[in-house]
């Protein structure tokens, strides 16, 4: 894989939901996801100068617009439906290393309903096999149990894996999917 060139995400496809590109006519959906109180509480969203409103809208441009050699973001959308409801992304990829952190969101409408599973599924598969990604690291704050529940994604999947580490640091939880081929 070039260290440095634009990957196109290949649309995958689960039984509930689909992994595609977010285009330029989502950003509506894009902005009410970022911005929704239950969501900006598990995400990171940067002190200092400016407002959150500025912040999201920064963010809803990187994921649109901007090219960024070291992440990928996929929408998740209900299958066959165009309607954005949530994205899974790779942040910090180091393509020479083959690592990256994920990071996933959903609308909390559809929270409990196995979509973000499916999801984080779909795009870990895609990443293992298709990217070449060897370590996947995932975050969570402490008090986020359904992203921590997330973990076990890591094992039924069709990826091979020697070790899965879970590491506590203060009240964020680190998880890591290791494959050695």
């Amino acid at each position: 894989m070039s260290t440095y060139g634009a990957v196109l995400l290949e649309t995958q496809h689960g039984l509930a939901v689909d992994l595609r590109l977010i285009m330029p006519e989502d950003v509506l959906a894009l902005r009410q996801l970022l911005s929704h109180p239950d969501v900006q509480r598990h995400i990171l969203v940067r002190s200092g100068p400016g407002s959150v409103s500025a912040q999201v809208e920064k963010l809803v441009n990187r994921m649109l617009f901007a090219f960024d050699p070291c992440a990928l973001h996929a929408g998740i959308y209900l299958k066959g439906q165009q309607r954005l409801i949530g994205i899974v992304a790779l942040q910090n990829w180091n393509r020479r290393e083959g690592t990256a952190t994920l990071g996933y969101m959903l609308d909390p409408a559809w929270w409990g309903c196995g979509l973000a599973t499916e999801a984080v599924g779909l795009f870990l598969n895609y990443s293992v096999h298709t990217l070449g990604i060897t370590r996947i690291e995932g975050r969570c704050t402490g008090d986020n149990i359904r992203s921590e529940l997330h973990v076990a994604v890591f094992q039924p999947l069709e990826v091979p894996s020697s070790c899965l580490i879970s590491v506590f640091i203060n009240v964020t939880k680190v998880f890591k999917l290791i494959h050695e081929p």
